[in-house]
């Protein structure tokens, strides 16, 4: 048998969970449903930086950009690269007392390639079935991995509703030479068998919330954002949109129909128009009671 598990206390929201040998801090909070402030999840960022307050601790290697000398000399630390010794507690720097009340397990899951399509020149739409459904807030994003002799893991948010549990749908960028994207026109046939672990993130889709609600992303950004619209028409919330999607050019445009097609699914006092803007920028707007404006802009 390994060693007993040490308890992790977060303050100031006085949370408690066990961290096993040899697994993370953040890994441990994820595995059991707790959705702590994380970005690259590698060390690299330090979106998951607090302070240790008590406890013995190890840290794998992390960038001395997300973590610094004098810092790391002040008991700071960063939870992704955090191994615990002993029992410990931390002070959270950043924390969302909404994010946590939402926290879903991370969890492993298989998936089936159903479907790779061209939205443009280099945007692709990856489809995804699942053995099991995914629980997940819309705008998170999961890690998927490729098979092969090496394996390939990268992280792509959801473009489908949290409704469709079992049906993942992702945009993604074709980068030239990508180890992942690159595979996309041809190599990833429809069949191939995936590895699915999430759901991460802390950008969903708020409730009950006044005012309107912007949506901001250009290129494969459309992927979160695209999932949140679709969430927020389901949950018959009144609150209004403004959708901003930026692009190089006109080619660059994708979903400009399906924009079109949810104005007139939600015609309440709707008013489209095309019109030409600064730098051949093309705006289509559309106002309403639900999708309440989309601008594409060069």
């Amino acid at each position: 048998m390994g060693a007993p598990a040490n308890v992790v206390r977060l303050q100031p929201v006085g949370i408690e969970f066990e961290v096993e040998e040899n697994e993370t801090v953040l890994d441990a909070a994820f595995r059991q449903g707790i959705a702590l402030p994380h970005g690259c999840k590698e060390g690299q960022c330090s979106a998951c930086k607090c302070v240790l307050t008590e406890g013995d601790v190890e840290l794998k290697k992390y960038s001395t950009f997300a973590l610094n000398e004098m810092e790391r000399g002040q008991d700071y630390i960063l939870l992704c690269r955090t191994l615990a010794y002993s029992d410990l507690e931390v002070e959270l720097l950043n924390y969302d007392e909404e994010v946590l009340s939402k926290s879903i397990p991370v969890k492993d899951f298989t998936g089936t390639v159903t479907s790779v399509s061209a939205l443009t020149h280099d945007i692709r739409r990856l489809e995804i079935t699942l053995a099991q459904p995914l629980k997940f807030w819309a705008g998170q994003y999961v890690d998927i991995t490729l098979p092969g002799p090496e394996a390939i893991t990268r992280s792509f948010s959801m473009a489908n509703s949290p409704g469709e549990s079992q049906k993942l749908a992702f945009i993604i960028k074709k980068y030239p030479n990508g180890r992942f994207s690159s595979r996309l026109d041809g190599d990833l046939a429809v069949g191939t068998e995936v590895a699915i672990k999430g759901p991460y993130g802390t950008c969903f889709r708020r409730e009950n919330k006044t005012g309107a609600m912007i949506l901001v992303g250009g290129g494969s950004g459309m992927s979160p954002l695209w999932s949140i619209l679709h969430d927020h028409i389901s949950s018959g919330e009144v609150r209004p949109v403004r959708f901003f999607y930026g692009v190089r050019t006109q080619n660059d445009l994708f979903y400009l129909e399906h924009f079109a097609e949810l104005a007139a699914k939600h015609p309440g006092r709707r008013r489209a128009s095309t019109r030409p803007g600064s730098r051949s920028c093309r705006t289509i707007s559309v106002r309403g009671s639900t999708p309440s404006s989309v601008s594409a802009r060069r």
